[in-house]
Formats: structure tokens, C-alpha cells, sequence
């Protein structure tokens, strides 16, 4: 699923990426190498939910990084819980 990445204080600028899997508690998302949000423990993951009548719902969830992991030379892949739902 298409999602941005926001940060929560301006730490990094925002992004897009996409999500790898999707639970009731949180989302591990794709991130290349590098990206600033290793280094920050919240944010803002905003996710474009597409419903069969064709309406958008678009959600803001704060969520918190748990851990970054490498998956290939330029991939990581960021395992995050959503806060406050």
C-alpha cells in the first residue's frame, strides 16, 4: 500500500515509500538505506485507503519505530507500532 512518512518535529524531510504488511498494531514499512527515519523513535504514517464504492479514507496514525532491519544492499525495512488509534 502507497504511504508518506511524516516527521513528528521536522527531523527529516517527509517521504513516500510503501508498506510491506499491515496488522491491527502496527505496519512494517520499506525504506532505502539511509533514510533519516532510523535515527527518530515517532511519526507520521499517513495511508490512502481506497474502499469499494471508490471513496478515499486517508489515515494519520502517529506511530513509534521498534526496529530497522536491512533486507537487501539498498532496502531496510522499518517495523513500527501505531500509537493513540
Amino acid at each position: 500500500m502507497d504511504t508518506a512518512i511524516h516527521p513528528e518535529h521536522s527531523e527529516f524531510t517527509p517521504f513516500r515509500t510503501l508498506t510491506e504488511d499491515i496488522s491491527a498494531g502496527g505496519a512494517s514499512i520499506r525504506l532505502l538505506k539511509g533514510t533519516a527515519i532510523q535515527s527518530v523513535s515517532q511519526f507520521y504514517l499517513w495511508m490512502a485507503l481506497t474502499l469499494k464504492s471508490g471513496e478515499f479514507h486517508y489515515l494519520r496514525l502517529k506511530s513509534k519505530v521498534i526496529r530497522v532491519t536491512e533486507k537487501s544492499m539498498e532496502i531496510c525495512c522499518c517495523t513500527s507500532n501505531f500509537l493513540n488509534l
